[in-house]
């Protein structure tokens, strides 16, 4: 075995070990309309939409995903982004994760985005994160965020979903994020 072979192997081995989201025969939603925004699939054609809502709001990011985490990085590029929604979109289609841009009625404005992730929480049938763009009225921002949480509730097949950061400060969440592991 080589030494690099050694090290990935001892890395793997200190990596967390994520539940899956969803059976992989299980389809999830391709599209979803609310009232205030339409979600898609986070993908690589978004790009541009999703990196003006993302450095809009990059202050309100920071801390998204752990508490320490500082993505956005302040040099993050729009081919920084594209490459992050071609993953995101990549593990959309294998089913184990779904990203979600939150898009304006028009679709011309990223109005935010929605991520579901697996777990390696035993209490937990997976993690989610949600965040709107900081330049819309606090008032649009809340609706997007209330009618995402409750589709997730009442369309979705999750348990017992996480919302680290946001129903528990990260100092009371001890598992690794997704995201955070992966990225």
């Amino acid at each position: 075995m080589s030494a690099l072979s050694a090290s990935r192997n001892a890395t793997d081995a200190q990596l967390p070990v994520f539940k899956p989201l969803l059976p992989p025969s299980r389809q999830v939603p391709q599209h979803w309309q609310g009232q205030h925004c339409v979600a898609l699939p986070a993908a690589a054609a978004l790009a541009e939409l999703d990196y003006a809502a993302v450095m809009a709001s990059r202050a309100q990011l920071q801390g998204l995903f752990a508490a320490d985490d500082p993505w956005p990085p302040a040099d993050l590029t729009l081919a920084d982004d594209r490459a992050d929604l071609a993953w995101h979109a990549t593990e959309f289609q294998q089913g184990k994760s779904f990203a979600y841009s939150l898009l304006s009625h028009d679709r011309s404005r990223c109005l935010g985005c929605l991520y579901l992730y697996p777990t390696a929480s035993p209490a937990h049938g997976g993690e989610a994160y949600l965040w709107t763009r900081t330049t819309e009225p606090e008032p649009l921002r809340q609706a997007i965020e209330a009618e995402v949480i409750t589709w997730l509730a009442n369309d979705w097949p999750l348990q017992n979903l996480a919302w680290p950061g946001r129903s528990m400060p990260f100092n009371q969440w001890p598992y690794a994020n997704y995201y955070s592991v992966k990225r």
